[in-house]
């Protein structure tokens, strides 16, 4: 066990080594920071009816502080009549544009050429529905999670109150883990020009989905409790501190697809040594 785990941390460190990863993470996160503002304006365009409060208390548990002040901003931002489809359908498009960035970069990991650019664009737009889900999905569970709890609450017995609420809080992270890491995983399978077996996706979905996890957690702590961003930055502290987070999990995700990438090519090249074997004997 303790071999495998050393194994995997070298493989990691040569995947971070790579030209590519020099570039492709910076190249994303800046597409990520541009679709911010649009893809949770739409949010709060299209989720006008729940309530602005109800969804910012979705997010807050999976966003820093301080990068909520911005996201509350893009939901907050008014449209109304014919300037809401044009709003929608103008943030759509920004949104797409960072989801052909990483049909561009898995494009680059797996060495893929000359694909056509309409198929990247018919293709971005069925990724932004897969990015709406996952974004939908972070700010469902603890909404109407704690709603269907508490709703239930009040029909049952003070013990069998407590049991509900218990198997509620094991199972909101892990259940909230499980469906991050299916969506994830679809966007790795979706991204690439060419077919690949979703099978070549797990363990990078993994890596990507923990890794986010516990990265918004840890700097998220050290924002609150060992940052001096405001001392130095002032009003624009903020904007720092969204550009680093979208950096880190963009570096995250590069680092999923290369292993995916990698898995994939080792899987190409074990195959073709035991079809060559197999012609030689």
């Amino acid at each position: 066990m303790k071999e495998k785990f050393k194994s995997y941390i070298k493989r990691i460190i040569k995947l971070i080594s790579l030209e590519e990863m020099r570039i492709l993470p910076g190249h994303l996160a800046f597409n990520i920071v541009l679709i911010i503002v649009p893809i949770f304006s739409i949010i709060g365009v299209l989720g006008s009816n729940i309530g602005i409060d109800t969804i910012v208390n979705g997010l807050t548990n999976n966003v820093p502080d301080a990068v909520m002040s911005i996201i509350e901003a893009a939901l907050n931002i008014n449209s109304t009549g014919y300037n809401v489809f044009f709003f929608v359908l103008f943030s759509l498009w920004m949104v797409s544009g960072g989801c052909r960035a990483i049909i561009t970069s898995s494009d680059i990991l797996y060495k893929v050429k000359n694909k056509s650019s309409l198929k990247k664009y018919i293709k971005s737009f069925f990724m932004v529905i897969v990015l709406f889900l996952l974004i939908g999905f972070l700010i469902i569970v603890p909404i109407f999670g704690d709603f269907i709890v508490n709703f239930l609450n009040n029909y049952l017995k003070e013990g069998g109150s407590h049991i509900l609420t218990t198997i509620y809080h094991l199972l909101k992270y892990p259940l909230s883990i499980i469906m991050m890491f299916i969506l994830i995983k679809f966007l790795y399978t979706m991204a690439p020009s060419i077919r690949i077996k979703s099978k070549y996706m797990n363990n990078g979905a993994i890596f990507t989905t923990l890794s986010w996890f516990l990265l918004t957690r840890i700097y998220s702590y050290h924002l609150n409790n060992y940052s001096n961003y405001n001392l130095y930055y002032g009003s624009l502290s903020n904007i720092l501190i969204l550009l680093v987070w979208v950096y880190l999990l963009a570096y995250i995700f590069m680092i999923g697809l290369s292993l995916n990438a990698d898995n994939y090519f080792f899987s190409k090249q074990n195959q073709e040594k035991i079809e060559n074997k197999k012609e030689n004997d």
